[in-house]
């Protein structure tokens, strides 16, 4: 059977009417292929709720709310139709609480169910129960807060102004100036505490020797205990003997022999008798001083000539002894003599303060050594001279000799300047 043009149409409307009319209820939450149960609750408030709010039982959708209208007694209270599409039975004494879904403000009802046995049917009303609003909530939390933030203000109002009365300028400067002294004390502390801390580190090892020593010293008390006693028992002992002594002679006896020495000390002073001239007279000191340079340069010379004072004799074996002064004599020409002051390993210039009181100096080489010396002269009793000058700054200065400008020994110089 073929259809019509206007059969196709009237099909095509009645799809559209049927998706528009499942479309609106579909929006609206309704689902008109499914079954629903109706139930009602009358509310005082119901605080923003609206139609096709959802309803929940446990936190699982069983429903939702189909229409909200006031009742018929125009008392102002509220009906709202609840279509359940779960078939879940509710027992007697089942209520319908309107809460808050989030902290936005969404509102749901919760099912909460009774505890009787009996099932409440179809068009049944139920208990209504309306939750405390969020905003109320934090209200009811906020207002003891905002009380006590209240008072605390008020107290600072008052704890500000008495210390506005306290804090003149003559209490802020003193107060200033005792933090000032304050951080000055502390500053002090810490410079002292550093400078304890340095010397402690630096007397460590110093303290726990001295700890140390003190420990042996206390043992080695406790060990000698026994003889310290008997050391005490013999100073008594001394003590009362001195106590027994005739201590009052004896400082009379010492007190006359200061007296007798004190007339001693008074006639060596005033230059009466032999030693008082010994003591007092300075000639004598100068006198034997100048002895004992001779002296000295006698034994000099002795070392360094002994056949010029003893001689001895190829047939007799005796000796004979010559004390000779030496003279002015000429040596020859070609022999020379010098003094040679000391020898340095590194060169001195020959400005040098240590040559002071040398007419001339001169200096040579060989090796590695500097050799520093007098002139030469031909006259042999000079040079001794300049030697025996020399010998209390040069200790190590000792007499050359030169012919025809080569070193002999200074026997042979002197036998031929004898020649």
């Amino acid at each position: 059977m073929k259809l019509t043009k206007t059969s196709k149409i009237g099909i095509l409307v009645v799809l559209c009417l049927t998706l528009l009319i499942w479309g609106i209820n579909f929006l609206k939450g309704r689902d008109i292929f499914r079954t629903e149960k109706v139930f009602y609750a009358r509310y005082k408030n119901v605080g923003g709720l609206t139609a096709t709010t959802l309803v929940t039982l446990n936190g699982l959708k069983v429903g939702y709310v189909r229409e909200i209208y006031f009742a018929e007694d125009l008392s102002g209270d509220l009906i709202v139709k609840i279509a359940l599409h779960n078939n879940f039975p509710l027992p007697s004494g089942t209520s319908a609480q309107i809460a808050s879904s989030d902290l936005l403000g969404s509102k749901v009802v919760k099912l909460n169910l009774g505890k009787s046995d009996k099932l409440l049917q179809a068009n049944d009303t139920l208990k209504s129960q309306m939750d405390v609003d969020i905003m109320q909530q934090v209200n009811e939390q906020i207002a003891p807060i905002k009380a006590k933030a209240e008072r605390l203000i008020e107290n600072l109002d008052s704890i500000v102004s008495k210390a506005s009365k306290i804090m003149n300028d003559d209490s802020q400067h003193n107060i200033t100036e005792s933090i000032r002294q304050i951080h000055s004390t502390m500053t002090n502390l810490e410079n002292i505490s550093a400078s304890l801390n340095e010397v402690i580190g630096g007397q460590k090892k110093s303290l726990a020797s001295t700890f140390s020593n003190i420990g042996e010293i206390t043992g080695n008390l406790k060990v000698n205990s026994e003889k310290l006693g008997h050391i005490m028992n013999n100073f008594s002992t001394f003590s009362d003997s001195l106590s027994k002594m005739e201590i009052n002679k004896t400082i009379k006896h010492i007190d006359g022999s200061v007296v007798d020495l004190n007339r001693i000390l008074n006639k060596i002073d005033t230059s009466n008798g032999t030693l008082s001239l010994l003591v007092n007279d300075p000639r004598l000191y100068q006198n034997i001083n100048y002895s004992t340079e001779n002296l000295n340069r006698l034994l000099v010379d002795f070392r360094l000539n002994p056949k010029r004072y003893v001689h001895f004799s190829a047939l007799d074996f005796g000796r004979k002894i010559n004390i000779v002064t030496p003279s002015d004599a000429q040596l020859a020409d070609s022999v020379t003599f010098k003094v040679q002051l000391f020898a340095s390993p590194s060169p001195v210039t020959l400005t040098s303060p240590i040559f002071k009181g040398i007419e001339e100096v001169f200096e040579t080489k060989s090796g590695d050594i500097y050799y520093y010396s007098t002139a030469q002269y031909s006259s042999y009793d000079k040079v001794r001279m300049i030697l025996n000058k020399v010998q209390g700054a040069f200790p190590e200065a000792i007499l050359k000799c030169f012919k025809n400008g080569k070193e002999i020994s200074l026997k042979n110089g002197l036998k031929l300047n004898k020649k």
